[in-house]
């Protein structure tokens, strides 16, 4: 990490992934501002993590995603890194049963969502900067019963992937991290289940589901100067389950 604290956005900061990557940042040294979308999970998360402050946002509405990112970089003083990680899962289910409106919500909130974000973070930064979102290796690797999320993970590569090419030359570096199974809340009513968190190891050959520890130190590294040259890249973590 860099020695001077680095002013960090993460979407999604309240649970899961972005908490533990807000935990890790924050107790660093970094400053880190979160975004949420349930006020009672701020508060929480204002009262346990070293945060300069967090907002309550939809990520899915231009407005308050324009709002919230304006108040993050008045406080912050500016922004030298996003973590573009709010997203909500599919409906589980075969593609011919999916309900078309809770694939429009999937849509908006993982694609719209991401997009939103991050067109407000690049807006307030300046190179050396960074943005990393958070995919899936859904993206690389559709699961089946998951079309929804599969779908909407792939655009947020091609996002990630296009925003690298028009913001190389700023020196805003762009990358998509892939993850694999993290024991998160959107994770936990597959990994809790004995039957399929069997069927999900027996996929992957490292044999065990990723530590949120691990994620947080990559997003740690991906944010920072070091990372630089990695922009437009696709990084898995995943137990090699994408191979």
């Amino acid at each position: 990490m860099s020695d001077t604290p680095r002013r960090i956005l993460i979407s999604g900061g309240t649970s899961g992934i972005g908490h533990a990557c807000a935990q890790r940042l924050a107790a660093n040294g970094d400053r880190v501002w979160i975004l949420g979308t349930r006020e009672e999970s701020l508060r929480s998360a204002r009262e346990t993590l070293p945060l300069v402050g967090a907002g309550r946002c939809d990520v899915a509405d231009a407005d308050q995603v324009d709002q919230a990112v304006a108040e993050a970089v008045e406080v912050l003083g500016g922004l030298d890194g996003a973590f573009v990680n709010a997203g909500i899962d599919g409906q589980g289910l075969p593609m011919a049963e999916v309900d078309a409106t809770h694939f429009r919500r999937v849509l908006d909130v993982n694609v719209i969502g991401s997009f939103l974000v991050a067109r407000a973070a690049a807006r307030a930064m300046s190179g050396p900067a960074a943005i990393v979102f958070n995919a899936s290796v859904n993206a690389l690797r559709p699961e089946t019963g998951f079309m929804d999320y599969n779908a909407t993970k792939a655009a947020v590569v091609s996002i990630a992937k296009t925003m690298a090419l028009e913001l190389a030359a700023d020196g805003i570096a762009v990358t998509a991290l892939c993850p694999g199974y993290f024991p998160t809340r959107m994770t936990a009513p597959y990994l809790q289940q004995e039957e399929t968190k069997a069927e999900l190891l027996a996929r992957i050959p490292a044999g065990r589901f990723g530590r949120l520890d691990e994620i947080a130190a990559l997003v740690d590294f991906l944010l920072d100067t070091p990372a630089a040259y990695m922009t437009g890249g696709v990084v898995t973590i995943d137990g090699a389950a994408s191979v």
